[in-house]
């Protein structure tokens, strides 16, 4: 298999796969690069921000901007926050151009120089700080492409199909430069869920070419065994650990991807409790402290880098070292003078008949820390605590840990949701959770999704909210004044010209919105007038529109 991007400048073959089935060749996408080249070339500033919802554009503009000797920022979303503060910097987000060729010569640079200067940054996804920007050149990220070549055995031919961003490293890495630089395509489109992967393999099937899905622990827990993939050789799943039992509900194996965007990938694994291999161009070793340590010539650094993941190592056959996951050093925490493990606790906690999923966290409360724990109830759990009071549930939940923990590693407090939040990289958002235990001015964004004209949030209201203190004392309901102001919140984080809200029309609020309450926001833009409506299964909660005045200032 050749794997090296400039073998596959001229070739006819397909890269990408549009949703109508409409195919753009390798031939082809590098001409839109070299169109897109020129115009980069023309602009001052060295360093752009790339955001871009579809993967052939994104693509287009990646490889474009750094022929044109422009460094990469991957940013982690493109509020109108973040935009602001890289403005400030010189950063703007790059956006397609018209621009035609004079001529069809592809004249594009990938010799070693050009590989090793080409920068790009990622962001760490801040599950345990500020969010950092890790620096990787071209030439790292084309050593883990053929690390991963070597490591797994794919057909010649086959399309990678993904319900990830490509903004993420692992995304990037899996759907769109592994093809790229092997001769093989990607689907466009990314997809949201199980049976949206089975619905394209159904459509591909007459082009007779096997496919690969890249996915994520989230996605794949929520399989059901009727959802059958086909042509699939494998499934690819990163960005957290891969709960227990999943594999049998799917009819095709599941490769576990273990890394990071400091060290790129480290190790894969196919089984639930197998050991963790190294990629072919990966080495590790354990330190002292029984900390897993990484060198590889597709990382930010030559260096070894320390991972912070506790492990047990072992050596098979060939010499190679594989290793067992022990948890995270970092979740090892003291309070009043005590070690206590959060990753024991929790599995303490999980043994509980009433918990799916929980994450314990240390917070502050009056200049002192304490446990917390963030809890995913099963159905039953659930409807009991919505038909009793959460001090009386928290109560029995602590007597039944008491013969597991003691006292001080008992959570003092405890929120209740439906289902653990992920960031854009799909993986937990550790940070977001810390904000339940500040007061609660928004409801919970559990999942979103971009659509052609604006945005769909799902969103939960924890009792602790605010806006339910005082309306009423004895059956709290959420305000619809409250609710125009999260509205507006979303509206403007979206969109960066909005500046404030200055009018609204045809504001209807059709039910109620109560403590637990699970319920989806669309936002549709048209001009300066948001759209809203909000759901609940089938029922309408809210609708209306309101109207922004408008920042005209230029970036």
């Amino acid at each position: 298999m050749s794997c090296h991007f400039e073998n596959h400048l001229n070739s006819q073959n397909v890269l990408c796969l549009k949703s109508d089935l409409s195919a753009i060749t390798f031939a082809n996408f590098w001409k839109d690069v070299e169109q897109q080249k020129l115009h980069i070339e023309q602009l001052s500033e060295k360093t752009w921000a790339l955001w871009e919802q579809d993967s052939y554009e994104f693509l287009v503009l990646f490889f474009a901007a750094l022929n044109a000797k422009k460094d990469i920022l991957l940013p982690p979303n493109r509020i109108s926050d973040l935009e602001k503060e890289l403005a400030e910097q010189d950063i703007y987000f790059l956006e397609r151009q018209e621009y035609k060729l004079e001529h069809n010569q592809v004249t594009l640079n990938f010799d070693q120089a050009f590989l090793e200067q080409s920068q790009v940054y990622f962001y760490t996804s801040g599950s345990t700080g500020q969010p950092k920007k890790i620096p990787r050149n071209l030439a790292q990220l084309f050593n883990e492409v053929k690390g991963l070549d070597e490591s797994f055995e794919l057909p010649e031919y086959a399309i990678a199909i993904a319900t990830v961003s490509h903004q993420h490293i692992y995304g990037l890495l899996f759907k769109l430069l592994w093809p790229l630089a092997s001769g093989r395509s990607f689907y466009n489109n990314q997809v949201a869920f199980p049976e949206d992967i089975a619905d394209i393999q159904k459509k591909i099937v007459s082009l007779n070419i096997k496919n690969y899905v890249v996915s994520s622990p989230a996605l794949l827990k929520r399989w059901t065994k009727d959802v059958i993939l086909q042509d699939c050789i494998t499934l690819y799943s990163s960005g957290g650990k891969l709960d227990s039992g999943v594999r049998p509900y799917l009819n095709r194996p599941i490769t576990e991807v273990f890394g990071s965007s400091e060290t790129g990938g480290i190790a894969y694994r196919q089984e639930d409790d197998a050991l963790w291999i190294p990629f072919k161009n990966v080495d590790v070793r354990m330190t002292e402290y029984n900390e897993l340590e990484v060198k590889t010539n597709h990382a930010c650094t030559h260096d070894w880098i320390l991972t912070g993941d506790k492990i047990e190592l072992a050596v098979e056959n060939d010499f190679k070292s594989s290793f067992k996951l022990l948890g995270r050093l970092d979740r090892i925490v003291k309070l009043e003078e005590k070690r206590l493990s959060l990753d024991a606790i929790e599995l303490k906690i999980l043994e509980l008949d009433a918990v799916q999923q929980c994450h314990v966290l240390v917070v502050e409360k009056e200049h002192r820390q304490m446990l917390a724990c963030v809890v995913v109830l099963n159905h039953d759990a659930r409807e009991f605590l919505e038909k009793s009071t959460k001090s009386s549930f928290v109560k029995a939940l602590k007597t039944q840990l008491k013969d597991k923990l003691e006292t001080i590693a008992i959570p003092r407090q405890w929120r209740f949701i439906t289902q653990l939040p992920q960031n854009a990289q799909s993986k937990l958002n550790k940070q977001y959770l810390k904000s339940f235990f500040q007061p609660m001015l928004l409801p919970v964004v559990l999942e979103q999704h971009q659509h052609e004209l604006g945005m769909t949030f799902k969103l939960e209201f924890n009792p602790e909210l605010e806006c339910f203190k005082g309306h009423f004392p004895h059956y709290p309901i959420f305000p619809g004044v409250g609710q125009i102001g999260f509205v507006q919140h979303f509206a403007k984080q979206i969109w960066k010209d909005f500046e404030w809200c200055n009018g609204f029309e045809q504001l209807k609020f059709q039910d109620l919105i109560c403590p637990y309450s699970v319920l989806y926001l669309k936002l549709s833009r048209k001009l300066h007038k948001v759209h809203f409506e909000m759901s609940m299964e089938d029922k309408t909660i809210a609708t209306g529109r309101l109207l922004f005045a408008m920042n005209t200032e230029k970036n």
